[in-house]
């Protein structure tokens, strides 16, 4: 969620004519999967079809951001990564924590103003966490098996009971291996991927992510699965201390990693009107939750019904629309994307948001 690197929510047009709108379509499709899942929060409870599409659109929607994030992380080894990787990560995080925390305490009416800058608040953790991928990266790239490493400490990392929510470190760990995955693929193995599925060919991934769908439906009930897909918490935490836990966060990152394919293999290759919009996805992803979190107070948590789902699921398609248009990007953007030339040395600063 970069600027100028089309990593998963992403802030800038940079180098406009040179954009392969394949990934700004896909940024487009995903980031109104993360608000579409957001809003079902509070509905997921009364609906079992509701709650199987709210499971299928965690099963994937944020490994494959990751994915695409690590993707555009090529110029590790380029001068002005790290000031680059603080401007536009590690300032906007900071900033919006302090945002969120002041509007939490008064929507929630909270006693206290509670700043958690060290506990990633909602969905603030993903900055952090691709801000530590993009830290991690070179000293990974240091190990012979980098790859097989990273896959180990994810599964390992879910038996230790510290590692959870503190700096977002139980989800940096366990979606790590989908950004170094990313760095690895080059655009000839999506090209490969996306020249295999033939219009024909497509219909096996519809069909793919209706059998995934049947699959949580009914196996939701007997094992339920949220919380493997968050990867939020060590396993003992939500139930689970035995000590193959760790199959089950193998089997998540393979569903993932399928339904990542079912899904790329679905996105147009060609510009649409909302390929432009992707591009801005950032914005989406920092400002959705100003709305989300009003929307979950003044529905009740019993509110159900068909109507009530088609009308959420609408709204927060034309939310995404809206906190992706050019109206919201000129409005924002000193918040989304402040100009920090004071924090670094002379041309530094140039030198890192040019790279």
């Amino acid at each position: 969620m970069e600027k100028g690197e089309g990593a998963a929510p992403q802030t800038t047009q940079k180098k406009q004519k040179t954009r392969d709108p394949f990934f700004d379509n896909a940024k487009f499709v995903l980031i109104t999967l993360v608000v579409i899942g957001h809003a079902y929060t509070n509905l997921r409870h009364d609906n079992e079809i509701v709650k199987t599409a709210y499971l299928l659109i965690y099963s994937f929607h944020m490994p494959l951001f990751i994915l695409i994030s690590g993707y555009f992380t090529k110029n590790y080894n380029k001068p002005g990564y790290m000031q680059k990787t603080i401007a536009t990560l590690l300032v906007p995080y900071f900033i919006f924590e302090v945002i969120y925390s002041v509007f939490r305490h008064y929507l929630y009416q909270t006693e206290n103003l509670n700043l958690t800058i060290l506990i990633p608040y909602w969905s603030m953790w993903f900055l952090l966490s691709l801000f530590l991928w993009r830290m991690l990266l070179p000293y990974f790239l240091q190990f012979k098996r980098p790859l097989l490493l990273c896959f180990l400490v994810a599964v390992l990392a879910g038996y230790v009971e510290g590692v959870d929510q503190f700096l977002s470190l139980q989800r940096t760990l366990g979606f790590f291996p989908f950004f170094l995955l990313g760095f690895y693929l080059q655009k000839r193995h999506f090209d490969v991927l996306l020249n295999w599925f033939t219009p024909r060919r497509r219909l096996l991934s519809v069909g793919g992510i209706a059998l995934v769908f049947l699959l949580l439906y009914y196996l939701e009930p007997l094992f339920p699965t949220r919380e493997w897909m968050l990867y939020g918490k060590p396993y003992a935490e939500f139930g689970h201390p035995e000590w193959y836990a760790g199959i089950f966060r193998i089997g998540a990152m393979g569903l993932a990693l399928m339904m990542s394919v079912f899904v790329l293999s679905l996105i147009p290759r060609r510009k649409t009107f909302f390929t432009e919009l992707g591009s801005r996805s950032m914005y989406v992803y920092l400002l959705h939750g100003f709305f989300i979190h009003p929307f979950r107070v003044l529905v009740p948590e019993d509110a159900a019904g068909p109507v009530l789902y088609i009308l959420v699921t609408l709204a927060a398609i034309a939310l995404t629309l809206f906190l992706s248009s050019r109206f919201v990007q000129k409005v924002t953007q000193p918040l989304v994307q402040p100009k920090i030339r004071w924090i670094f040395r002379k041309n530094r600063y140039d030198q890192a948001m040019s790279s």
